[in-house]
């Protein structure tokens, strides 16, 4: 291996790399309890006739549907730091401290709601995948 490759691994990603590959994988996430909400919605005909299903055909869904919210949140929080960022490095040009920090501590905040709200999202997965096993196993 040259030690071009090696720097190059070591070398921390940028703001908007990282953004980039958050929203890659929020996106995971998003599709994942949309598609899961739909196949709940499915599920509530096709158990109709099962009622001690549906309560958890319908939980699960409540659940998918925390997810796709927690995603679509987490979605503009990462949209938002961006462009907290952005103009935090215009206020570097303009040497203005005040708004650097302001800027800074903003978009802190919004990718630290995302992660938070990325966590819910995977969680919700999870928790509904454990409800539409649930549902399926009372059948």
């Amino acid at each position: 291996m040259s030690d071009n490759w090696t720097e190059d691994q070591l070398k921390p990603l940028n703001m908007f790399e990282l953004a980039s590959k958050w929203t890659d994988g929020l996106k995971v996430l998003g599709s994942a309890n949309g598609a899961a909400l739909i196949a709940a919605g499915a599920a509530l005909h096709a158990f109709s006739a099962r009622p001690e299903a549906i309560f958890w055909v319908k939980f699960a869904g409540i659940i998918f549907f925390v997810g796709v919210f927690a995603f679509a949140i987490a979605f503009a929080c990462i949209h938002r730091s961006v462009f907290y960022f952005d103009e935090m490095l215009h206020a570097t040009r303009d040497k203005d401290a005040v708004k650097i920090n302001s800027f800074s501590e903003a978009s802190t905040r919004d990718m630290m709601a995302a992660n938070w709200l990325a966590i819910v999202a995977t969680l919700a997965f999870f928790v509904g995948c454990l409800f539409g096993l649930i549902a399926l196993i009372k059948v």
